[in-house]
């Protein structure tokens, strides 16, 4: 795959992830980013400032930029100068993160007061009750509430009172499943965190439709071993919308061809086969996307292919497969883009049993590479680090490949879209 990197080797130093805030609409509201320096030596100093650039360079994509509604969320370290945020984060559009304990600590009602000059938002990162009362509460825009709480319902309707005197969002926090979603949503939370979007909903009664039917069979199609091109070509072509996005997109600045390309053919000449096939794969997906579900379910898919692509290119060597654990990741979450079962879905399509058993999450050998993705998505590094180890592979490469495949995505986004 073609790929767009920073000349600063700086730039991939450090452990990066990224994770959606949604509306009420399930529709992105921001994006929360996580950083961390170095995974082991949790107490060894840390420069707060530097990760912070790298993070948000990271991130920080023209698509983004061009979206006036998207936020930012990054957690504020109370030992951190509030010059290296504000030298940083975009204002307006940026919002500082501050657990319920440091509310108290010296010097922060100073920090919160320039900050909120600045044209910062701040959100109180696990509402406790605590605070409840404190003047330092007014200075608070988001209360995020943890949803696995067992008294989460009274620290809603505490938040809510918050509400009722100015305006304050309920920010609902772990929210692991659809019914989740809408207990939050029912109670009056306004933005919403966790992985509920990745799961399947409403899976026995799903029929599938003509033109999903046309697309899965022109998928089938692209993983047979040795396609027929004349027939793929028909069969795309008779998907007008699927043609239409397809050739929008290699026509678009991220391919550079020469001359415009006007049919899959003359676009297999120009890019090659195998290549032509990834972006066949994700274009599709892109276009059996139903419209009720969230856009980041195709980024993510698109984000986990090629991380694990590029991780399988440089540090597994002639161990490791790169197409497969691709396709690993570019169709780990088709369950969840289409409320079917991963059976059902990867039944019909001519993929190796392994791949197949991977992706419906019966362990194989390439189930630790799936469960490292997982790892990054949810910012959880302790036990990145022990997937590191178990897998073998160098933290820094690997973390390096993780940084690229998300810049990568964010390129390839805005013209899918």
């Amino acid at each position: 795959m073609q790929t767009n990197t920073p000349e600063d080797p700086a730039f991939y130093q450090g452990f990066i992830a990224r994770q959606a805030v949604f509306d009420a609409k399930r529709s992105i509201w921001g994006y929360e980013i996580f950083y961390r320096q170095r995974l082991e030596a949790a107490g060894a100093a840390t420069d707060h400032k530097a990760m912070l650039e790298v993070a948000t360079r990271a991130f920080l994509s023209p698509q983004w930029q061009q979206s006036p509604n998207s936020y930012l969320l990054v957690t504020l370290d109370p030992k951190s100068d509030p010059a290296d945020v504000t030298g940083v984060l975009p204002k307006g559009r940026s919002v500082l993160k501050i657990s319920e304990d440091t509310l108290a600590a010296p010097g922060m009602q100073e920090t919160l007061v320039r900050l909120r000059q600045e044209n910062y938002l701040i959100a109180l990162g696990d509402f406790t009750g605590a605070s409840l009362g404190t003047p330092m509460l007014d200075m608070v825009d988001i209360l995020a509430v943890d949803m696995q709480r067992d008294n989460r319902d009274a620290l809603i309707a505490e938040a809510l009172q918050q509400n009722v005197q100015r305006p304050v969002q309920i920010l609902a926090r772990k929210v692991e499943d659809v019914q989740t979603f809408a207990v939050a949503r029912d109670a009056g939370c306004s933005l919403f965190q966790g992985f509920f979007f990745q799961k399947p909903e409403r899976i026995s009664s799903k029929v599938i439709s003509s033109s999903l039917a046309g697309s899965l069979g022109i998928l089938k199609m692209l993983e047979q071993e040795d396609p027929d091109i004349s027939a793929l070509a028909q069969a795309i072509q008779k998907d007008v919308s699927l043609s239409y996005r397809l050739l929008k997109f290699l026509n678009s600045p991220y391919f550079g061809f020469a001359r415009e390309v006007s049919s899959i053919k003359v676009a297999l000449i120009l890019a090659g086969w195998q290549q032509m096939r990834t972006w066949l794969r994700l274009v599709l997906i892109t276009e059996m996307k139903p419209k009720n579900k969230p856009s980041e379910l195709i980024f993510l898919s698109a984000q986990r292919g090629r991380f694990l692509e590029l991780a399988a290119q440089r540090t597994g060597g002639r161990r490791m497969n790169s197409e497969r654990l691709l396709l690993l990741g570019l169709f780990s979450l088709l369950d969840s883009i289409f409320d079917m079962q991963m059976d059902d879905v990867v039944g019909s399509l001519p993929l190796d049993q392994e791949l197949k058993d991977t992706l419906c999450l019966r362990p194989t050998a390439l189930s630790p590479w799936l469960g490292l993705v997982h790892s990054f998505e949810r910012a959880d590094w302790q036990q990145l680090e022990s997937r590191f180890e178990a897998l073998g592979v160098d933290p820094v490469v690997v973390a390096a490949c993780y940084t690229e495949s998300m810049q990568w995505a964010h390129a390839i986004f805005s013209f899918l879209n």
